[in-house]
C-alpha cells in the first residue's frame, strides 16, 4: 500500500486514516474509496524529461530519480520518483514479532523510533501498560537517535559546504556517539533492543549521560563557529524555503510552527524541554533548529535515565491471539510518523502508515523552484529524507 499524507488503511468497503498526531484510527466517510485514496496518494509524476537527475548523483546517499526543468542555472520546475528503486516491505501475514523485526529495519538510522511506535502501538491495542521505565529508557534511545541523526544533516551540509574541518569534527563527534550506544545498549542502531512488552537484552547506562553531554557540548562550539562563517551561511541561507504545515519536524518548526509530536506523547510526559523554532523557513533555519535541538536531546536524555537506570531484559510475552486495529505517532528525527495496524488472531492483517519523508520530499520538491541548481544539494539534505522510509506496505 503506498503512502501518503495520513496514514490510512483500506478495510474491505471502508477506509480508516488517522490524522497527524493522532492515535485512535477514524472511519473515513466519503461515497467513493477509490477516489479518497486517489487524492490521499503522494504523487511521483516524473512527466518532465529536460534534466534528468539521478538515479543517484552528487554523494548522494540513497538512490531517488529528480526531473529538473532549468532555465540556465535557475531552476523553474522538480519532479520526483521515489518509486524509481522501489522498495515493498511485506507485513501482512506475520507475527507481531516478526513484523517488528522488518518495521525496527525500515530505516535502521531511526530504528529507535520506528520500533518504539510499533511496540507502543501493540501495547495499547491489547491494554498493556508497560513500566515508565521502559517508556523512559525508550525515551532516551530515541534522543540519542535524534543526536545522531542530526549529527549526519549537519555533516551532509558542511561537507557540501566545503567547510572539512568542521565536516570531519562532526563525523567524529557521530562516530563517539554510536560507539557510547552500541557499549551502553549492544547495538549502534538499537538494533534488537526494543521488545514486544519492554526490552531483550541488559542496558548498561554508566557513563552514557556523560558522554551525551559531551558530545553536546563539543556540537556547539563547532555550531558558533559555522554561524561566524559567511561562507557557510551563505551557501544556505534563503536555500529551499518551506512556509507552513506542508512539512514535518525539523523542516516545519524552521518554518515557525511550534509542533512537535513528543509534546504530545505519553512517553514524554514529566519530561521538560524547549521546542526549537525558527522563522526563517530556508536550509540554514532547518540548519539551527536540529543543532538547537541536539542540545535539548542531550537534556532529555539525563531526565529520562534518571528514571530509567540498568535494566534487565523483560520475559518474552505471549503475543496471544487477540484481534483489535490500532493507531499512534512517533516524532522521529525527520518528523512524525503515524501507522495503524490490523491485527487479527495475534497476526498483523494490514498496516497503514506514514512517514515524514513522505510531507518533506514534497515540501522539497515545491521549495527549490527559483533556486539556482547549486542550491539544490543543500535543500535537499537539510531536510533529513529517507527514501528507505517511502516505500509500499504489504
Amino acid at each position: 500500500m503506498k503512502q501518503s499524507h495520513m496514514a490510512f488503511m483500506e478495510s474491505g468497503n471502508f477506509l480508516y486514516t488517522l490524522d497527524r498526531f493522532k492515535e485512535v484510527p477514524v472511519l473515513y466517510k466519503g461515497e467513493n474509496i477509490k477516489e479518497a485514496l486517489q487524492e490521499k496518494i503522494v504523487s511521483t509524476d516524473s512527466s518532465l524529461s529536460i534534466f534528468p537527475y539521478g538515479p543517484s548523483s552528487g554523494g548522494m546517499v540513497e538512490s531517488v530519480y529528480f526531473d529538473i526543468l532549468t532555465q540556465g542555472e535557475r531552476i523553474q520546475k522538480v519532479s520526483f520518483d521515489a518509486g524509481f528503486k522501489n522498495r515493498s516491505i511485506k507485513l501482512s501475514g506475520l507475527s507481531m514479532g516478526d513484523a517488528l523485526l522488518r518495521i525496527e529495519r525500515m530505516n535502521g538510522v531511526h530504528s529507535a523510533a520506528y520500533s518504539s511506535m510499533f511496540c507502543h502501538i501493540w501495547e495499547k491495542g491489547i491494554a498493556m501498560d508497560i513500566p515508565d521505565q521502559i517508556k523512559y529508557l525508550r525515551v532516551a534511545m530515541m534522543e540519542a537517535e535524534r543526536i545522531s541523526s542530526h549529527l549526519f544533516v549537519a555533516s551532509r551540509l558542511t561537507g557540501g559546504a566545503s567547510q572539512n574541518i568542521a565536516h570531519m569534527n562532526i563525523l567524529l563527534l557521530r562516530e563517539e556517539l554510536l560507539r557510547a550506544i552500541a557499549s551502553a545498549f549492544g547495538h549502534r542502531y538499537f538494533f534488537g533492543v526494543n521488545r514486544l512488552g519492554g526490552i531483550s537484552r541488559p542496558v548498561n547506562i554508566n557513563g552514557f549521560q556523560k558522554k551525551i553531554r559531551q558530545i553536546s557540548d563539543e556540537y556547539r562550539e563547532i555550531f558558533h563557529t559555522l554561524m561566524d562563517s559567511r561562507v557557510f551561511i551563505d551557501r544556505l541561507d534563503r536555500s529551499a524555503i518551506i512556509k507552513g504545515e506542508n512539512s514535518s519536524g525539523p523542516a516545519m518548526r524552521a518554518s515557525g510552527i511550534k509542533k512537535d509530536g513528543r509534546n504530545l506523547h505519553r512517553y514524554y510526559e514529566g519530561l521538560e524541554f524547549k521546542t526549537i523554532t525558527s522563522d526563517g523557513g530556508d536550509a540554514l533555519a532547518r540548519f539551527m533548529v536540529r543543532s538547537g535541538e541536539i542540545h535539548e536531546s542531550a537534556s532529555i536524555i539525563e531526565q529520562a535515565l534518571l528514571h530509567s537506570g540498568d535494566l534487565k531484559p523483560d520475559p518474552e510475552v505471549n503475543e496471544g491471539s487477540d484481534s483489535f486495529m490500532a493507531g499512534g505517532f512517533m516524532e522521529t528525527p525527520s518528523g512524525d510518523a503515524s501507522m495503524i495496524i490490523k491485527v487479527r488472531d495475534g497476526k498483523l492483517e494490514s498496516t497503514g502508515f506514514m512517514s515524514p519523508s513522505i510531507l518533506n520530499m514534497e515540501a522539497f520538491a515545491g521549495s527549490v523552484s527559483g533556486n539556482t541548481f547549486a542550491d539544490f544539494l543543500f535543500g535537499y539534505e537539510s531536510l533529513g529524507i529517507w527514501v528507505c522510509e517511502m516505500g509500499d506496505f504489504q
